[in-house]
């Protein structure tokens, strides 16, 4: 019992001694964030005048810009209940939960067992004695890796950084769902407005069918003026089956990134209702700190966080492993004599293990695990380069869609006049029917256009809120 009251106080100083571990520098690189993203290339790029407020203020919950709100809540239905929100928070939680493993390293794994034998020895073995005896034990084993050159360390610095490269990409999910409810939404209703587009005009090409047709029975024209209004109008037609084909494809499409079942929304959307649309918004520089606090920036920067604490945990295996292994319990023979004094038993002492030879594999592990870094750092890089590309692009073409949008509805309304104009002299017999045909047809060819340019530039904004990174606060909030 004395010897058992002596390692008291031997444990207690070798505690504080691996208490004092954590202060010790660890093998392998100290990671440092990348400058790559922080130099001032990146910011000409975007022509960073240095107050991003009024952007950081809209990118929250930009979908509100829309102020339409159905729109705001079929988002919010959807970061609620899609699968792939699912699937990302279920992967946050296995991530913190392999962190905690990995925490786990820092303290002694004890285990408690006990066993009940009876034996018997064998007379073969000694002819002139055979014994045969019960044995009780039970006691407690600990075993308790010292972290002095720090793999557990580089260990728990990967499993953090994995976790917060998982919420990155939680975060990433969040924007692109947004994004795609948004579109989707809006290319729906773009398919409603082009469906009430063509209906109108096949209501106006049934009234000039008509006419046509009252025309040639009264003897006033021939029946060709009639075969081309119905061509006419029956080509009209044909247009609306694939558009409400496309009007499925959309809801279904917006239930499922819902968590709905396809079907549950087309009487919520049936109502006909404008394509969104929101003000202008003209740019004339973009923040640079939107590109750095893309979801997908800051997953891929804490990927090359992972890889760097890696190359520690891999170089960690050059050096020895120091241990301190110990046990403790009680055994007897006799169940009588099993809690007294005589029957404890125990051990304790220091472990080391050193690897000497393995081939060469631990330091190609380093190497392989360099190289990994390498990579993880070009990915970084790469993608802070496609995302300032995507910011680039997209208002390029926000612009110069508006710009296209003001020629269409110019040339709208004159198409609109000058169906007037023709319908007003094929009446009064001062102009052949071909010219009311051709005026009807570039008055729906560039209604349609003109709807589908507004949807457009809908899409378009929807892309710069995404490319800016747009959202990514809300789950956070």
């Amino acid at each position: 019992m004395r010897n058992v009251l002596f390692m008291i106080p031997v444990v207690c100083v070798l505690s504080s001694l691996i208490a004092g571990c954590s202060n010790w520098p660890s093998v392998g690189p100290d990671y440092a964030a990348s400058p790559f993203a922080q130099g001032p290339e990146i910011a000409a790029a975007l022509n960073d005048g240095g107050d991003g407020r009024e952007v950081a203020e809209r990118l929250a919950d930009w979908w509100r810009v829309f102020e339409d709100e159905q729109l705001t809540a079929l988002v919010a239905r959807a970061l609620a209940a899609n699968r792939e929100m699912t699937v990302a928070e279920a992967k946050i939680r296995e991530a913190r939960a392999r962190l905690g493993i990995a925490n786990a390293g820092f303290f002694p794994m004890v285990g408690v067992g006990g066993s009940i034998q009876r034996y018997q020895t064998s007379r073969n073995n000694s002819p002139f004695v055979r014994v045969t005896d019960n044995q009780f034990q039970a006691g407690f084993d600990a075993t308790w890796e010292i972290d002095i050159f720090g793999g557990t360390r580089r260990r728990v610095e990967a499993a953090q950084a994995g976790m917060e490269a998982l919420m990155a990409g939680r975060d990433a999910v969040w924007v692109s769902l947004a994004a795609e409810v948004v579109n989707t939404y809006v290319c729906y209703r773009a398919a409603q407005q082009r469906l009430r587009v063509v209906r109108m005009n096949a209501e106006l090409q049934q009234e000039t069918c008509d006419l046509n047709r009252s025309r040639a029975e009264s003897g006033l024209t021939s029946e060709l003026p009639l075969q081309q209004s119905l061509y006419m109008l029956e080509n009209t037609r044909a247009q609306i089956p694939p558009l409400e084909a496309s009007l499925e494809a959309y809801a279904n499409a917006l239930a499922l990134l819902a968590g709905a079942f396809p079907g549950e929304l087309q009487e919520q959307l049936s109502a006909e209702q404008d394509i969104p649309s929101a003000a202008r918004w003209t740019l004339e520089s973009i923040p640079a700190e939107c590109i750095r606090m893309r979801p997908d920036v800051r997953a891929a920067e804490r990927q090359v966080a992972v890889a760097s604490a890696n190359v520690g945990v891999a170089t960690a295996d050059l050096y020895p492993k120091f241990s301190l292994l110990g046990s403790i319990g009680l055994g007897s023979v006799k169940a009588a004599d099993f809690l007294s004094g005589d029957s404890v038993l125990y051990s304790f002492g220091p472990q080391v293990s050193w690897p000497i030879f393995r081939g060469g594999s631990i330091r190609n592990n380093i190497k392989a695990q360099n190289a990994v870094q390498e990579q993880a750092l070009a990915g970084y890089e790469q993608t802070v380069l496609g995302a300032v590309r995507d910011v680039r692009n997209v208002l390029m073409a926000y612009d110069r869609e508006y710009a296209r949008y003001e020629n269409l509805s110019a040339a709208a309304e004159a198409a609109q006049k000058a169906v007037t104009i023709a319908e007003d002299l094929y009446k009064r017999g001062l102009t052949d029917f071909n010219n009311v045909l051709d005026a009807q047809r570039s008055q729906m060819g560039l209604q349609e256009g003109l709807t589908v340019s507004r949807g457009t530039i809908s899409q378009h904004l929807v892309s710069l809120y995404k490319a800016l990174g747009g959202g990514w606060q809300g789950p956070d909030n």
